[in-house]
């Protein structure tokens, strides 16, 4: 292959091509005899070139920059060569002699020239946007299409390519532009611009796709939206199309189209991008050069029907898009309500779902939510985003309530004003406070910072931080957030109902305890009167006066002691059990001994104190030193004594001596029995009787082993209920001193067997016992 061609070579091959097109076209020979001045990046043609392989004129070499940069690239208009004097456009129509073909053959010829100046001089971002014009851009390929001259065919596939863009998504500012260079070649101009509304709509930003250095598209600030400005401007003022056929002779339009891009405009059509609803999305700025001819009423019957319907695709597919988003808003809501109304008990937890479905709505890298106390005029939180994710949901760590006044930084000024505030850069606004990054390390770059009202007041401030996709939040992030602090305001609201409710019903259900236990009579209360109920079933209701058993048994009742087991309460279940063995075995017992046992069962725990009687001996109680044996019966008895001794409270009164006398020794002996020491004795004599058959009831030892067996079984009948009331029983008695290992097998069970034996009635109780 021929070796790289340099500059003076190229120019001396294709200098005589540049002639004949110059002899041919009337248009290039007028305009180089036109005197153009000489500026940057304007031509200087020159009407008398060089013979081929002639030396390069003098005053085409002496120009500053002319021979300073190689050529660049190779394309079908012709060679592009970066320069200061050599216009794009100029070099177009001078190389003009050059094709597609010959270029391709010679780049066919010399693939690595390509590829090394690909691989030094084009930057990788580059590369990316080549492939994705390739992949993507359909319309550039076949471009000549947009030719053809009828309009309606043309408006028709613009449109159908529209919409097939709008359905895969993506940018539509971009697909805008790509539209606007069809519609350029349709026209036949020479350049265009697409313009957009800057912020507040009351400016025009020129819209760059390629962006600074190869980057993304960008937008660029081009003026106010005002007359007497530029044509854009004054379209974009209007709302209507102009066609400029000469815009230097047009006053209207001091400043022209306003940008300064080297090519000297003749002829403008500018025409405004509207939706269907009557919104103003861009301007279009088509434009010619001068020796062209102005556009005329069928370029723009073109480029506005184009217009047209395209942005009728476009409006339809914003409000399927719209539609779409919407509903996926409206789900996400209803789960957000579902959640926060299913899962209402604890505010804690609603307050980090609150936070965690608020990152997701706007995708913010930190959240903070504050409640405010209005009576402190404080802003107050617990709850602190860390950063972190655990299972894909971010963490919230629970630490000390921080609080500050409701006039400090941003939250407080949104607390106090109930105004959204959408900060793009948090550093650049001085109610920002830096102190916090400096501490933490974190850097904070916007903020969107979002009131939660309930009946006109604030109640809370949400808080995000740092936007993930992309540089700051969006107005669409601010419409969401409002819809959804709605339901966080609701959320809230009902949360704080449903915790005064449960604090109001707590206070009800103690004040209701307090009732009940001050008009209700408890159960313990009616013991005395079951107990005098026994008494009259078992003896006859004229076997005691009425106000001494009262009068007594209530003193009996003043005179137990308040320990867990022997206390009242086991002395009313002693007389209940002995009053049901009386019940089943009548006839046995005289009604001395009827009276005696009931009393003794009632009294036979009197004024105990929780110990044992090897307890008190061991410790030389007082009480020990009174009586040498059985300790606390002996005391027992003494205590029943001492009552029936009170003035009122004898109830054996109406009995004489003998039966008085023969009363207390009954009442003695079967206090005295509930010995345990004297129990095992007692077990063993009647055992041997029963087994010999040589019990007599009529004997009055045999008859005082009975009793002494029968009371024995009376205290213990708390083994002998249902389960529940036993383990209530039980710890009773682990609570004091009885919780001796087999107690059941060894004194229970024994006692109810023999008891069983001697009267047959009584075998439920060893029944239940076992």
């Amino acid at each position: 292959p021929p070796p790289p061609l340099t500059f003076p070579d190229l120019l001396s091959h294709i200098w005589p091509m540049c002639v004949r097109a110059g002899q041919e076209s009337p248009a290039l020979s007028e305009l180089s005899r036109t005197q153009l001045p000489i500026k940057h990046n304007q031509v200087l043609l020159h009407p008398a070139p060089p013979l081929l392989g002639a030396p390069i004129p003098a005053e085409y070499s002496k120009q500053p920059g002319y021979l300073s940069r190689r050529p660049l690239a190779v394309s079908g208009l012709g060679l592009l060569f970066v320069g200061e004097l050599i216009n794009k456009a100029a070099m177009c129509f001078c190389f003009s002699g050059l094709t597609d073909e010959k270029v391709k053959a010679y780049l066919s010829l010399h693939p690595q020239m390509l590829d090394d100046f690909v691989l030094e001089s084009v930057s990788a971002e580059t590369l990316d946007r080549w492939l994705k014009k390739k992949t993507n851009d359909t319309s550039a390929k076949e471009v000549t299409r947009y030719q053809d001259t009828n309009v309606q065919g043309v408006v028709y596939e613009l449109n159908s390519y529209m919409e097939q863009r709008l359905d895969t998504g993506g940018d539509n500012k971009l697909l805008l532009y790509e539209l606007c260079s069809i519609i350029k070649t349709a026209t036949k101009a020479d350049g265009f611009a697409l313009y957009f509304l800057g912020e507040c709509n009351n400016s025009l930003c020129l819209f760059n796709p390629t962006g600074a250095k190869d980057g993304p598209p960008s937008l660029i600030p081009s003026g106010p939206i005002a007359f007497g400005t530029t044509v854009a401007a004054h379209v974009a003022k209007t709302h209507k199309t102009l066609l400029v056929e000469d815009i230097m002779g047009d006053e209207r339009f001091p400043d022209g189209t306003g940008q300064d891009s080297g090519i000297h405009v003749h002829s403008v059509l500018c025409l405004p991008i509207i939706t269907a609803i009557g919104d103003l999305i861009a301007i279009l700025e088509l434009h010619r050069q001068w020796g062209k001819e102005p556009f005329n009423l069928s370029h723009q019957e073109v480029a506005t029907a184009n217009l047209a319907w395209a942005s009728v695709a476009i409006h339809q597919v914003q409000v399927c898009r719209g539609l779409a988003k919407q509903t996926e808003l409206n789900d996400f809501l209803l789960d957000v309500s579902k959640t926060y109304f299913d899962n209402i008990v604890a505010i804690d937890s609603l307050l980090e779902h609150i936070m965690i479905y608020a990152k997701n709505l706007v995708n913010a890298d930190r959240c903070a939510l504050f409640q405010v106390d209005h009576n402190n005029k404080e802003l107050y939180s617990d709850l602190f985003d860390i950063g972190e994710e655990k299972e894909g949901k971010p963490v919230f760590r629970k630490t000390k309530e921080i609080r500050f006044s409701i006039e400090k930084g941003i939250a407080g000024q949104v607390a106090q004003t109930g105004e959204v505030l959408n900060i793009p850069d948090a550093y650049a606004d001085p109610r920002f406070n830096r102190e916090v990054d400096l501490k933490t390390g974190y850097t904070t770059r916007n903020i969107l910072c979002m009131p939660i009202v309930s009946r006109g007041t604030v109640i809370g401030v949400v808080q995000m931080v740092n936007k993930l996709s992309g540089s700051a939040f969006t107005k669409t992030d601010e419409n969401n957030f409002k819809m959804f602090a709605v339901f966080c305001a609701l959320a809230l609201h009902c949360a704080n109902m449903y915790h005064r409710i449960r604090h109001s019903e707590c206070i009800y259900r103690v004040t209701m305890e307090k009732l009940s236990y001050h008009s209700i009579l408890p159960f313990h209360e009616i013991w005395p009167a079951v107990f005098i109920y026994m008494v009259h079933n078992s003896c006859g209701k004229t076997s005691f006066e009425l106000e001494k058993l009262c009068r007594f048994t209530m003193s009996v009742r003043k005179n137990y002691r308040r320990v867990p087991y022997h206390n009242w309460k086991h002395a009313v279940t002693v007389a209940h059990c002995m009053f049901a063995i009386l019940q089943k075995t009548s006839g046995m017992f005289t009604e001395l001994e009827k009276k005696g046992l009931l009393i003794a069962c009632l009294c036979h725990d009197l004024d105990h104190r929780g110990y044992s009687n090897s307890y008190l001996q061991k410790f030389d109680h007082p009480l020990a030193a009174l009586y040498s044996s059985s300790t606390m019966e002996q005391h027992h008895f003494s205590q029943t004594v001492s009552i029936l001794q009170l003035e009122g409270h004898n109830i054996f009164s109406n009995l004489n001596s003998s039966e008085y006398e023969q009363v207390l020794e009954i009442i003695r002996k079967a206090i005295i029995a509930t010995d345990l020491a004297l129990y095992f004795n007692n077990h063993q004599q009647l055992s041997e009787l029963v087994t010999a058959s040589a019990l007599d009831l009529s004997n009055h030892s045999h008859r005082d082993r009975v009793i002494g067996l029968l009371m024995t079984a009376c205290d213990l009948c708390s083994v002998t209920k249902q389960w529940q009331i036993t383990r209530l029983t039980a710890n009773d008695i682990y609570a004091e001193f009885w919780a001796e290992v087999g107690f059941y097998n060894a004194v229970a069970v024994p006692c109810y067997t023999t008891l069983a034996k001697l009267f047959p009635p009584s075998s439920p109780l060893l029944n239940a016992c076992k």
